[in-house]
């Protein structure tokens, strides 16, 4: 059996599966799951809450990573042990939402359900980016990370067409009995493939723990912090720390706000919804990544991002403003494609921003705290399409136009030097 370290095959594989399994929740909960609830007669505030507590536990990121380093089965790898149990704990809450009786009437308990199955895959999520440090070599780590990216917008359009067909055709419990199904499924690849050459495949089995060199040696918390404040005592990362909560507050808005417009306002079905957003639009998103990475890198950070906001922010403002193109049916879906693909251009245009700004010594803890201020600002986002619920969609859609360029008075000021920002 081929090694995570052994193998590329084997390690692109296993990378992509997981990622794929990160996207499927995001697909269900905010496309498939929300236009369902919004079909059922569930209102802004209700959606947003459930979009809010599946975005919050994103947020606990930053405290997954020290949590991972420190406590690990080593003799099964230093990723695997907490791979295996996120998996297996995804799987299990969503099975447990079987039990919930009325699912619509009972929409606390699913809401929080909701939010303890995303702490479980932001955890997965920590764990498989800490792996990819770990296994990819240099000089396959751009080809493998948009694969990766690739492979999430994969499940997320398992997760919103694939499971919106399920709930529209036979109900919403055989669907997470489905997506369970699945995830069990994805749990089998962890399983059977080592990190390391021998080490255990399973607890009960024979293997030893194969440390790296000076991996004994493990970071106290007060060096982290000391670290932290050392890096971000520098303007740029500073800058690019509030540009990263800035940039996710008209997503979290997004997120909230489309289920309802087009299940109440405009019409579509919830199948139709999730078959659109969750599968012509995952495409988009697809697109939107391997274009905006390749561009970045040629083009810079800062063009691509502005291009990226500013189509959002036009799209934006003429939905609010024209009646006449939001009961046009081409132009809605010009506004889902459309707003995905740049969404997901400026998004990983974005990743490429935070990358270059992390100190060495403390990178991935510090991009992972880049990571949850922007899923933090989605929450935000969802707070505020709440609030205003009672001002009408002309209204929102212009708060979000003015919203998705804001962040740019954050980006501008970020100027070369060290590290470099290519502008």
């Amino acid at each position: 059996m081929p090694t995570l370290t052994g193998s590329k095959t084997a390690r692109t594989v296993t990378l992509c599966v997981l990622y794929a399994a990160q996207g499927m929740p995001w697909g269900f909960v905010t496309i498939a799951l929300l236009s369902y609830l919004a079909s059922q007669g569930a209102g802004l505030a209700e959606t947003a809450k459930i979009s809010s507590l599946a975005t919050l536990p994103w947020t606990f990121k930053v405290l997954w990573g020290p949590i991972i380093d420190r406590f690990t089965v080593r003799s099964m790898g230093r990723r695997r042990p907490w791979i295996i149990f996120s998996q297996l704990a995804m799987s299990a809450t969503l099975l447990a939402m079987i039990l919930i009786g009325d699912l619509t009437a009972e929409f606390e308990t699913l809401a929080w359900m909701v939010f303890l199955h995303n702490c479980f895959v932001s955890l997965q999520d920590v764990s498989s980016d800490a792996l990819a440090v770990d296994v990819l070599k240099d000089d396959e780590r751009g080809t493998v990370n948009g694969m990766m990216w690739a492979s999430s917008y994969v499940g997320t359009a398992i997760g919103g067409a694939g499971m919106g067909t399920v709930i529209a055709n036979f109900g919403l419990r055989p669907a997470f009995c489905l997506q369970a199904g699945v995830l069990f499924l994805i749990l089998c690849v962890p399983i059977l493939i080592r990190e390391r050459a021998g080490e255990k495949l399973l607890p009960w089995t024979e293997g030893e723990p194969k440390l790296e060199p000076g991996e004994e040696e493990t970071e106290d918390i007060a060096g982290v912090v000391k670290g932290l404040y050392g890096a971000f005592a520098a303007w740029p990362p500073f800058l690019a720390a509030l540009y990263a909560y800035a940039a996710s507050l008209m997503i979290g808005m997004r997120v909230a706000v489309m289920p309802v417009f087009y299940t109440q306002e405009i019409g579509w079905s919830d199948e139709h919804y999730s078959q659109v957003e969750g599968g012509v639009g995952s495409a988009a998103g697809v697109v939107g990544a391997l274009v905006g990475g390749f561009l970045a890198d040629r083009l810079g950070v800062k063009v691509i991002v502005t291009f990226g906001m500013l189509g959002v922010s036009a799209f934006c403002v003429a939905m609010g403003v024209s009646e006449e193109l939001r009961a046009n049916e081409s132009f809605q879906l010009i506004f889902l494609l459309g707003t995905t693909f740049l969404i997901s251009l400026k998004t990983v245009a974005s990743f490429a921003l935070f990358m270059r700004l992390c100190t060495p010594a403390v990178a991935g803890t510090q991009y992972t705290l880049y990571m949850a201020l922007a899923n933090l600002a989605r929450v935000s986002g969802a707070a505020i399409v709440a609030s205003l619920e009672s001002d009408g969609y002309r209204t929102i859609f212009l708060v979000m136009a003015a919203a998705i360029v804001f962040p740019l008075f954050f980006l501008y000021p970020i100027r070369q030097g060290q590290p470099e920002v290519k502008a």
